[in-house]
């Protein structure tokens, strides 16, 4: 685990820094390093990653040249095609090639082909080659870092959950390594993975376009639950760690006026940091892939409530602690949860779990109910207008927004 947070944290460091010096953005700020993380878990990831890139790219080409999308519909569909093309490959790799296995928490790097295609389609063309080599030494050199650090973290058998030194890790094997641990056990189907993820996406969109109202995150969600269902205190601490990450990226905030991508590249390295501490001293062992994902998810969670308007922060976690209880139902019915998953229908307090998440649903359909009422018509957003009142005929002369001779002297 220390390896894979080590690649993690260099990685958002150096992008980050790119980015703010020259422009250049290396696919976005935890793509490179992840896709790092991903290659010695799997080394046919790169080719994945490559293909997935390549067909959103595509998309967001069509979409550009042949229609008027643009800003998120645009991201959104180099997203969704990226996901998609990933996720088949992926697949369709596990049954043709022996050896590669698809786990759950592969599909959080789905979406990263359509976010670096975007990013990548967002600078100016004479600049893009440079992001591509800058992407590739980038990577490079964060495998030969990796490298090196799982080489010296194996020899000194550090106290925590391993992540990298995984029997199902490739890396262990072509090193000549010794694994460490038990592998992750695959608890929730394929289908079922994908299916909460497409709904999330939806909602999370709908209720954005709708409200302009930013939840957790747009995934992060049903895989938080899915995390949840397999080490039960999961939602807590994703829960302690990103309140301690807010407060930690509005300090930096207040102090710095940082903002965007280095200020979430505070929030993930700050999330995993903390999620590294917990492994080490956390008295129940936990997945170390887990708590790897979780102190990403920490960052991206207080990052993106952070960019809520203070009135609608409390609604945001209302809605998507509502969300996550929607979903982990979902699960329930589909999946045995395994001893080591929360099970509010098992043994134990049941009422004060079925009370828990009743109360968070109640209260994020008042929410909800509150935001549609604050939320104008399209009738009464036309009235209210600066231009409803505007004559198509008036003099030009007697507009405020045109300047007279004497403002123009």
């Amino acid at each position: 685990m220390l390896a894979a947070t080590a690649i993690m944290v260099l990685g958002i460091c150096v992008t980050a820094a790119v980015s703010q010096s020259s422009g250049y953005r290396l696919g976005g700020v935890m793509v490179l390093p992840l896709l790092v993380v991903y290659t010695f878990r799997e080394p046919v990831t790169p080719v994945v990653f490559a293909v997935a890139t390549a067909a959103a790219w595509g998309a967001l080409w069509a979409l550009r040249e042949y229609t008027l999308n643009h800003g998120r519909r645009v991201f959104l569909v180099g997203v969704v095609v990226g996901a998609l093309v990933s996720v088949v490959t992926v697949v369709a790799a596990s049954e043709l090639v022996p050896g590669v296995v698809y786990y759950d928490a592969e599909i959080v790097g789905s979406i990263f082909p359509g976010i670096a295609a975007y990013n990548l389609m967002r600078l100016d063309p004479r600049d893009r080659r440079a992001d591509l080599l800058g992407m590739v030494a980038a990577y490079v050199g964060l495998v030969g870092f990796g490298l090196a650090a799982v080489y010296a973290l194996a020899a000194a058998h550090p106290c925590v959950p391993p992540v990298l030194l995984l029997p199902t890790s490739e890396v262990v094997s072509c090193l000549g390594l010794a694994p460490v641990g038990e592998p992750t056990p695959h608890v929730v189907p394929q289908w079922l993975t994908v299916a909460i993820l497409v709904a999330d996406v939806s909602v999370y969109e709908a209720v954005r376009a709708r409200y302009d109202l930013r939840l957790a995150g747009v995934i992060l969600v049903p895989l938080l639950a899915v995390f949840t269902l397999r080490y039960a205190d999961t939602v807590l601490v994703y829960a302690l760690g990103a309140t301690t990450v807010f407060f930690v990226i509005s300090l930096v905030h207040w102090a710095s006026l940082l903002y965007g991508r280095n200020l979430l590249a505070v929030g993930l390295v700050t999330g995993l940091v903390y999620s590294a501490a917990i492994g080490l001293v956390q008295p129940v062992p936990a997945p170390g892939i887990t708590l790897f994902f979780v102190g990403l998810f920490t960052g991206i969670g207080a990052y993106n409530l952070h960019r809520v308007a203070p009135k609608n922060r409390a609604a945001s976690i209302r809605v998507s602690a509502a969300l996550f209880v929607a979903f982990y139902a979902v699960l329930l019915a589909f999946v045995d949860v395994p001893a080591s998953g929360l099970d509010p229908l098992g043994v134990g307090p049941r009422v004060g779990y079925l009370a828990v998440g009743a109360a968070l649903v109640v209260l994020a359909v008042r929410d909800l109910f509150d935001l549609e009422r604050a939320t104008p018509d399209a009738e009464t957003f036309a009235r209210e207008s600066v231009f409803a009142d505007a004559q198509a005929d008036a003099d030009v002369g007697d507009s405020p927004l045109v300047a007279t001779e004497d403002e123009d002297r």
